[in-house]
């Protein structure tokens, strides 16, 4: 449980973000379609995670990143009882799983992925 599964990195300027990845470390973005201003990222074949670059109004910290869970609201209770809180409502994404943000003791943003079965 917890294994880091995606990232994201906020952005200002979503077209200039992702054209400095792809120029620089060879990503490929394409527009989410539930989302706008929220650009899915392949990093590439091999070892390694993908992730987004969504605009900054979604969170203010420069990256997130996301933890797989099996039980979502189990997770949530245990971010709670471990110090943290919950940072937004639990949401359904069609074909992927449902996903929320959690804050730990510090104030750091995580998401939390429960996969479609």
């Amino acid at each position: 449980m917890g294994r880091i599964v995606h990232f994201e990195i906020t952005a200002d300027d979503i077209k200039r973000a992702t054209a400095f990845y792809a120029n620089a470390f060879g990503w490929s973005c394409t527009g989410s379609p539930f989302i706008d201003g929220y650009e899915v990222a392949d990093t590439g074949k091999g070892p390694g995670i993908d992730g987004a670059i969504m605009r900054r109004e979604y969170q203010v910290q420069p990256a997130v990143l996301w933890l797989s869970v099996p039980d979502i609201d189990s997770a949530m209770a245990a971010v709670r009882e471990a110090g943290g809180t919950a940072d937004s409502d639990v949401q359904n994404i069609p074909g992927q799983g449902r996903v929320t943000y959690v804050r730990d003791s510090e104030g750091n943003v995580l998401g939390l992925k429960e996969p479609t079965a």
